[in-house]
This record gives structure tokens, C-alpha cells and sequence, in this order.
């Protein structure tokens, strides 16, 4: 499948193709893109934006992976944007896209330092106060490992990351946010765009002004977001996202400054990239029940998961991915049977 969307940071760009981390670069106006390393080797940094307004005070989007290594780099950007502050003391705002550690785990500290206030979506929120419970839903995380056929000696291998986030994540949340709802920021009108999907409170912020688009990882350059990987949800992770690509597609001609990657136009080319990428696994889902079922009964989601297509590979799933490979293969089972292909 082509990628349609195009850069327009060569500065990012770059630095993607290197390995490397991109530069602290001006985006607009007030409006800077902040690349903060994360542990992992699929991707390596997030994205926290920084919007300075009017004031002079500054609004975070996404602050990052916590360490004391992002910690000094997001001050020293604060003193780059704003001289003579002495860094958290100029943040008037922080707002979290979804609840990752890669993008809010410095949230707090920085909330605490700056006495800045912070807005989630209200169900992610929600998803947070429940992440300390080690379980899957209502079903203990061995229970449902053991439903969805993982061998014995691959379970605990999982078991450590259901549906738990590392410590200090479970955030307060000073304000709600919800679709529609709009940013009192001197010099910007943000407004929120409810875009659930990759995580069930996951949003997406847009700038009409400045032609800006900030997707968090809703729609991403390089890679295709997975879904459902903010917990279980009353409703089906990838009819939610097709569902609110729809919101994104509103907005073609707007900047996308995504959450990993590079900044980019084309996104709602990218967006349908993104749709029709999760609705051809679907297809396959579908294809390897039938083929399954038909010559030793219903397979389970290992053995679904271990037929279908993976970017790295099947035997290259470990750990954190491969339990977000078997959450992304019942998400996509519940979706054939209750007929959304069909819909489609």
C-alpha cells in the first residue's frame, strides 16, 4: 500500500532515516515540535508539542516518556521558547492526547512542578484510574490468557503487561475534556476532536488558524496505529476508529503534526491508508476462521494471531507487542462476527 502522506519537516525526515533525534523545531507561529526519547526499539521518541500563547505562558501536548534525561530537555526547550523563566514556571497548560507513558508519562511531574492543570479525554480519565488492577475487563489476566490458547510458558512472559501502566501513571486529571470542546488558550482557538480507536479516549487537537492538525497517534506518517490499547470498551476498538477517521478526513488541507514520525500533508489520504489498512486485517481474520473452522473447529486467537500478516513477523512478537498483537486479533474477530465487514 502507498504512502500517500507527504513531509514537510526535512529536519524530521532526516533524522528518521539516521536514527537520530530531530532537532527542537518551529512549526508556526508560537508553535514548536519537541522529539523526547523513548525505551523500545520500534519507536524511538515522541513528539510533545509546545504552544506558547500570547501571554507568554506556554501550553504541553503530550510531555513524554518521565525520565530526568526529557525532563532537562523539556526545560531547557521552555528557556529557549520563553528567556529568563526558569522553566516549568511558564506552563499555564498541559493536555495528554491518550494516556501512554510515551506521551503523558511526564505528565505529572510536570503538573506538580509547573501547577499546571491537566486535560484528558474524561474516558481516558477512566481508563487510568483503572490500570492498577491486573486484569483484562472483569477477567483475570490468566484466565483470559489461557482463553485465548497462549501456550503455558508464554503467559508470564504477557501476564506483566495486561492492561497495567508503569507506576505514577494513574494521573489526576484537573479537566475533562470532551468533542467539541474548546481550549482557552490566549492567542489560539484549539478545539478538541473526540477520536477513539487507538486507545477509547484518545484525541486529536485542531488549530483552524494556523492550518494545524496534532493527531497524538491517531493517524501516524510511518506506521499504523494499533487500536484498542487503552484497556477494555463497551464498544468495538476498530468500529470506533473507522468511525472517527471520518472526523479527521474534514480536515485535508490541515498540517498533521502526528505523535511519532514527522509532520505531514495528505492526511486524510493517510487516514483512509490507516482505515483500509485495519479493515484488510479484518478480512484476514475473517478468512482464517473459515479456513480454520472448517478443518479442526474454532481456532483460538493464538492460533488466529499466528496466521495472520505482522509487520516484524509473527516469531518476532515478544513481551508487550505480541499481547497487543492478540488484543489487536480479538478486537478484530468480535468485529467480523457482529458483521462489520459487512457494513463496510
Amino acid at each position: 500500500m502507498a504512502n500517500t502522506s507527504t513531509s514537510t519537516s526535512r529536519q524530521q525526515e532526516e533524522a528518521l532515516v539516521r536514527g537520530d533525534l530531530p532537532p527542537l523545531e518551529q512549526v508556526r507561529d508560537d508553535v514548536w515540535a519537541l522529539a523526547q526519547p523513548m525505551p523500545g526499539d520500534h519507536l524511538a521518541y515522541s513528539f510533545t508539542y509546545l504552544l506558547r500563547d500570547s501571554d507568554g505562558g506556554v501550553l504541553v501536548v503530550d510531555p513524554g516518556w518521565d525520565s530526568d534525561e526529557n525532563w532537562q530537555r523539556l526545560i531547557d526547550a521552555l528557556q529557549q521558547l520563553v528567556p529568563g523563566c526558569s522553566g516549568a514556571d511558564v506552563v499555564t497548560g498541559i493536555i495528554g492526547t491518550h494516556l501512554h507513558p510515551d506521551h503523558v508519562g511526564m505528565a505529572g511531574r510536570l503538573r506538580d512542578a509547573s501547577g499546571a492543570t491537566l486535560g484528558m479525554h474524561v474516558l481516558e480519565r477512566e481508563a487510568l484510574e483503572r490500570h492498577h488492577a491486573r486484569a483484562v475487563g472483569d477477567v483475570p489476566a490468566d484466565d483470559r490468557l489461557e482463553t485465548w490458547g497462549v501456550p503455558a510458558e508464554r503467559r508470564a512472559e504477557l501476564a506483566q503487561y495486561v492492561d497495567r501502566s508503569p507506576e505514577g501513571l494513574v494521573l489526576a486529571v484537573d479537566r475533562e475534556l470532551a468533542d467539541g470542546d474548546v481550549l482557552s488558550v490566549p492567542g489560539f482557538r484549539l478545539e478538541v476532536l473526540a477520536t477513539p480507536g487507538h486507545t477509547t479516549g484518545h484525541l486529536c487537537l485542531r488549530d483552524d488558524a494556523r492550518g494545524l492538525l496534532l493527531t497524538g497517534d491517531h493517524v501516524l506518517p510511518t506506521v499504523f496505529p494499533g487500536l484498542g490499547l487503552g484497556g477494555e470498551t463497551p464498544s468495538n476498538p476498530l468500529a470506533d476508529y473507522l468511525a472517527s477517521i471520518d472526523a479527521v478526513c474534514r480536515y485535508p488541507d490541515h498540517e498533521a503534526l502526528p505523535g511519532h514520525g514527522y509532520r505531514f500533508t495528505g492526511v486524510a489520504e493517510r487516514a483512509r491508508e490507516c482505515a483500509d489498512h485495519h479493515l484488510k486485517r479484518a478480512r484476514e481474520v475473517a478468512e482464517v476462521v473459515a479456513a480454520e473452522g472448517g478443518r479442526s473447529g474454532e481456532p483460538t486467537i493464538w492460533d488466529i494471531a499466528s496466521l495472520i500478516t505482522w509487520t516484524g513477523g509473527w516469531k518476532g512478537l515478544h513481551g508487550f507487542q505480541l499481547l497487543s498483537a492478540l488484543h489487536q486479533t480479538q478486537m478484530h474477530l468480535d468485529f467480523v462476527r457482529s458483521g462489520g465487514l459487512a457494513l463496510r
